[in-house]
């Protein structure tokens, strides 16, 4: 096997798989990278699939995919920590303590341009959030730390047609807090026999970017509430809450 990875030690979890820090065997080269294990009743291709199309300076790289008898294991660009860690307490142990991030503007700039590029290739995301968002420090220069943003996590990435649609066989994925209000409505409906197949759309993605960028500007709040309850309420009810009690600017 070329993918090695430390299971003592865990870098995220979600509900489709575990991240560990590891090396990948690049021809004479060990190279360090995130290796996503997923048990392999639980893979699926959307994600090898979606990286091998994309290749953008705000999107994660894909190295490397291999199989063992339980897992598919993915050689994954190696980052520093993800968009949420930004704003956990300063004794929290998964606290990023890194150099500062670029300015808000360019940290918006490069997360648009990254989904752009997803969008441009006929695929969505579906699940756009701020644990979704790796930061990426290169210090190969002395002179000149650089910190960039990219997307990560397309394990519920999919398809679309020209229009940015897709049909949703499987339901309403993703994470509720950050769901665009359609999608929130299609989870309340009633499941009616004969009704048609509800049509996903890019504009989704767009919506959930839109949350995330406010959750940067009001330093790790949601812009629609506190709890999960309050947030999904006021995205139906287009209430946005900490915004309207706090001037922000960008900096």
């Amino acid at each position: 096997m070329e993918i090695q990875y430390n299971r003592a030690v865990l870098l995220g979890e979600g509900g489709y798989g575990s991240v560990f820090p590891g090396t990948f065997q690049d021809r004479e080269v060990a190279v360090s990278v995130a290796v996503k294990r997923v048990l392999l009743n639980m893979a699926n291709n959307n994600e090898e699939e979606a990286l091998r199309k994309l290749d953008h300076p705000n999107i994660v790289k894909l190295f490397h995919v291999e199989y063992n008898s339980d897992f598919k294991l993915f050689a994954l660009e190696l980052c520093t920590a993800s968009l949420d860690q930004v704003f956990l307490g300063p004794d929290h142990p998964k606290k990023y303590k890194g150099p500062k991030l670029p300015c808000h503007f360019e940290v918006f700039s490069q997360l648009a341009s990254g989904l752009e590029y997803i969008h441009s290739n006929k695929l969505i995301h579906r699940d756009i959030k701020p644990g979704n968002v790796l930061i990426s420090v290169d210090s190969s220069t002395a002179q000149d730390v650089k910190v960039t943003v990219k997307w990560a996590d397309f394990g519920l990435s999919r398809t679309v047609n020209e229009r940015g649609t897709f049909t949703m066989t499987s339901g309403v994925k993703g994470t509720r807090n950050w769901h665009a209000p359609e999608l929130l409505r299609l989870l309340q409906e009633s499941q009616t026999i004969g009704r048609p197949q509800p049509r996903g759309t890019v504009q989704s993605d767009v919506f959930a970017l839109g949350l995330v960028f406010a959750y940067l500007l009001l330093d790790g709040q949601h812009i629609y509430g506190s709890n999960e309850i309050d947030i999904i309420n006021n995205i139906l009810l287009g209430k946005t809450i900490n915004m309207d009690s706090k001037l922000v600017y960008l900096r």
